[in-house]
């Protein structure tokens, strides 16, 4: 759970960007990291992964097949999973790396960014239900049958036209893209966590390690051999939470840690952080058409947002004050040496089994792209722009190795905009005249706190970014 949502999902199939539902179980494969579905086989039509693994959870639907945009989708199945399982596959979609950021998210807003946390927590479960019914609309527009699963690209195009799809597509491989980032910056810091100097002088250089063990993995015509490495990602979620809980339960930590009650000045870096444990909407109508009782899904939301709530509720504030403005951007760093190493090594697993995944819906576009009328890459040449396009990754990522402030430019720039932004502005277009006063005023309020959000946000992290890089470049970090 702790990284990529690509690799948390539960299978579906598609005949384009559109996938079918088909009965979800619990597997462990996120967040996520906050992803769209990838294709295990790039030149075969796209088996989705639409449940648990980094983001990585993103968590869109985004087209991953050659294809005009007008095809029928394959006939819906019958869903079989139970209200348990739905709850634990949304769960599992969320849950992302963002959790490992919290502390340090109160750390830059003060305990008032618990307010915040909830807030988002609020808005992003009211948008991803009015997703779920932009996608009923969607469904009732084009005469598909009924529980047929759109993808987030149907609905954009079907609210702003062929444009909004354009925009919606490239938000979300932007955000992939940013999600690899994240990726080889937190398997830098856990392996520089672990080893020292032993093998390079720091975290940044511990990329280049990573990089031979995880640019491989996009070699694989099968990414469905990375599977069963998911399980790892529960396990260290798991792990990451038991190992706080007992740090604070035991207080095997310098009591009295200084902290604040709100910090106005670096608040807005925290927006993108905090949504970023949301996110997973591109997958909910999936989900949703996955359940043997579908008009059940929004208390599956309801429960499942306020499981995830109250999970980061707990790792932030519990962080927080055991180690106040002494908090690391990832947590598992201020745990006592023992449980740290325990944490480390779970994590550390994870970007090598999520990096493929994560970048699948990007290499497949670029492949297409490049390969032109005569249809994708294949071969030699495919390869060849697979590995330049995770060289590109490693460069990026090492240009800026500070995980939560990358995650805070990713989630501020691009994660508000597909779970917040984009979901209220659908509902409102594709709606427009059915919904009551309140609603639309609703819609109205949450679509510009996406839009204030995104902005302040962007600003504050790429201002944070380039202090941070300033410091280290002049030796101060």
């Amino acid at each position: 759970m702790l990284l990529s949502r690509a690799a948390q999902r539960v299978e579906l199939r598609s005949a384009r960007s559109s996938p079918c539902a088909v009965p979800l179980r619990p597997i462990h494969l996120k967040n996520s990291l906050r992803l769209p579905n990838y294709p295990h086989r790039v030149s075969d039509p796209p088996v989705h992964q639409v449940a648990p693994a980094s983001r990585c959870e993103t968590r869109h639907s985004v087209k991953t097949a050659a294809g005009a945009s007008d095809a029928a989708p394959a006939p819906p199945k019958q869903g079989t999973s139970t209200f348990v399982q739905a709850v634990f596959n949304v769960v599992n979609v969320m849950a992302g790396v963002g959790l490992l950021s919290l502390p340090f998210a109160l750390k830059s807003s003060g305990w008032v960014g618990i307010g915040l946390l909830w807030l988002m927590g609020i808005v992003t479960n009211y948008t991803g239900k009015a997703l779920v019914e932009c996608a009923a609309a969607v469904v009732a527009r084009r005469k598909l049958p009924a529980g047929t699963v759109v993808g987030y690209e149907e609905i954009a195009e079907e609210s702003f036209g062929k444009l909004g799809r354009l925009l919606v597509s490239s938000i979300i491989y932007v955000e992939l893209f940013g999600t690899c980032c994240l990726l080889f910056i937190l398997e830098g810091d856990n392996m520089f966590s672990l080893l020292g100097k032993k093998l390079a002088e720091n975290a940044s250089q511990y990329m280049f390690i990573a990089a031979a063990i995880m640019i491989p993995t996009v070699w694989l015509p099968d990414l469905r051999s990375l599977s069963f490495l998911g399980v790892f990602g529960v396990t260290a979620t798991c792990t990451v939470v038991a190992s706080v809980a007992y740090t604070l339960l035991t207080g095997n930590f310098a009591p009295g840690a200084p902290t604040d009650v709100a910090l106005w000045g670096t608040l807005p870096l925290v927006f993108g952080i905090m949504t970023f444990c949301y996110s997973g909407h591109g997958v909910f109508p999936a989900i949703q058409a996955s359940m043997a009782e579908p008009e059940r899904f929004p208390q599956v939301l309801n429960v499942a947002f306020l499981l995830v709530a109250g999970l980061c509720t707990f790792i932030a504030a519990s962080g927080y004050l055991m180690y106040g403005k002494a908090a690391a951007d990832i947590v598992i760093f201020n745990l006592p040496t023992f449980l740290a190493t325990i944490c480390s090594c779970l994590v550390l697993i994870n970007p090598v089994a999520k990096f493929a995944l994560t970048m699948e819906p990007v290499a497949a576009a670029a492949t297409r792209a490049a390969g032109g009328a005569s249809g994708p890459l294949t071969g030699l040449p495919r390869l060849a722009l697979r590995t330049g396009l995770a060289v590109a990754i490693l460069i990026a990522a090492r240009s800026l190795p500070f995980l939560a402030y990358v995650m805070a430019l990713v989630g501020s720039f691009m994660t508000i905009s597909v779970s917040v932004t984009f979901p209220a502005l659908c509902h409102l277009i594709l709606y427009k005249g059915t919904l009551s006063g309140g609603k639309v005023a609703w819609n109205y309020f949450v679509a510009a706190l996406g839009i204030i959000c995104t902005c302040l946000g962007t600003l504050s992290s790429m201002r944070s970014l380039a202090a941070k890089a300033a410091s280290v470049a002049a030796g101060g970090a």
